[in-house]
């Protein structure tokens, strides 16, 4: 099962109480069910830690923990039943990937067998079956080119996004916040050249040993969506707009670096059937045009819903998505609804 978007904070103010619901999935899909091993991945922005250092990190998860206690009682029985947690890094999350961080998550969790609990600081990939990434990667205003750095000690002086940068600090003129975002694009500009560099490709390559992935696949794959200031302002620019005359760029189709990813890896003999992500809290099931793949966009859990499907008009409406691998190798599932009060 796949999920993402929570948010979950050191608040509970959410009308959806996405904390409250999750414990009860947990338990009436996860606990209850029985059959061979299973996975739950959560696709980013899980938990509110954006703008925190390493040691900040820690204390705002002890933080979220005490203000959602049964959800996490009720993660800690799925670790403790076998079952293999994922918890895939956004950009609300990415402080996730600090080894410390990820440390004190798999502590929280499953104390007695912490390898139950896995963060990637990328994507998730299992082959032949699926990919799932966040997707920030894919929008320029919250990519960080160079996103591996997360996982690395000391590296807590990563640089924000453009759209972190204009949101870190509101009590600043907005002319102040606009040399932030001026300033975060001249560092994601920097980021995307160390992309190239020797120092960041040794982490690539042990990033594609992780994954299980050749090694010049996670390279173009780290490559696809490169930032570049003279477009990310002005797309953003029309994305504003329409949204201020109540229209919307995004349509029922997958987005077209959901078609990309699914190429590249086609290109490399590492096809999947599945391509997943989340982000854009639209929940979707598509097509990928030629590709083999089938997109699932998991939507969100929180109140902030921008999608068409029943969980925008109905509030006790939680999309997830299902993939199960049969004995010989297919796939089957996509997009599912969960509603608390279903008998």
């Amino acid at each position: 099962m796949l999920l993402s978007d929570l948010h979950l904070g050191v608040t509970d103010h959410d009308p959806r109480y996405p904390g409250k619901v999750l414990t009860g999935f947990l338990r009436r899909e996860v606990l209850a069910a029985s059959g061979p091993q299973q996975h739950v991945a959560f696709v980013g922005d899980t938990f509110e830690l954006a703008g925190c250092s390493g040691d900040g990190s820690v204390a705002r998860l002890d933080s979220i923990r005490a203000r959602h206690p049964g959800t996490f009682q009720a993660l800690e029985e799925c670790a403790a039943r076998g079952v293999q947690l994922h918890f895939v890094c956004g950009n609300h999350d990415v402080e996730l990937a600090r080894p410390s961080v990820a440390a004190r998550l798999a502590a929280l969790l499953s104390p007695a067998e912490p390898a139950r609990v896995q963060v990637h600081p990328w994507f998730l990939h299992v082959p032949r079956v699926l990919v799932a990434e966040h997707g920030h990667q894919h929008h320029a205003l919250h990519r960080i080119p160079d996103i591996l750095r997360a996982a690395v000690n000391g590296t807590d002086g990563l640089d924000l996004p453009p759209l972190a940068a204009w949101n870190a600090d509101q009590s600043r003129s907005r002319l102040g916040r606009a040399g932030a975002v001026a300033q975060a694009c001249l560092a994601s500009e920097r980021a995307e050249r160390r992309v190239r560099e020797p120092a960041y490709a040794e982490l690539l390559q042990a990033e594609s040993f992780r994954l299980g992935l050749d090694g010049v696949a996670v390279r173009d794959l780290a490559r696809l969506s490169r930032f570049r200031t003279v477009s990310a302002l002005p797309a953003a620019a029309t994305r504003m707009a329409l949204a201020a005359a109540g229209r919307s760029a995004a349509g029922g189709k997958a987005p077209a670096a959901a078609v990309r990813v699914a190429r590249t890896l086609e290109a490399h003999g590492s096809g999947v059937a599945w391509y997943l992500s989340g982000h854009t809290h639209r929940a979707l099931e598509s097509s990928l045009g030629a590709c083999a793949a089938r997109y699932v966009n998991t939507g969100t859990w929180c109140s902030d819903v921008r999608g068409r499907g029943p969980d925008q008009s109905d509030r006790r409406v939680f999309p997830y998505a299902v993939v199960d691998v049969a004995p010989d190798g297919g796939t089957s599932g996509g997009l599912r609804y969960w509603r608390p009060d279903a008998g």
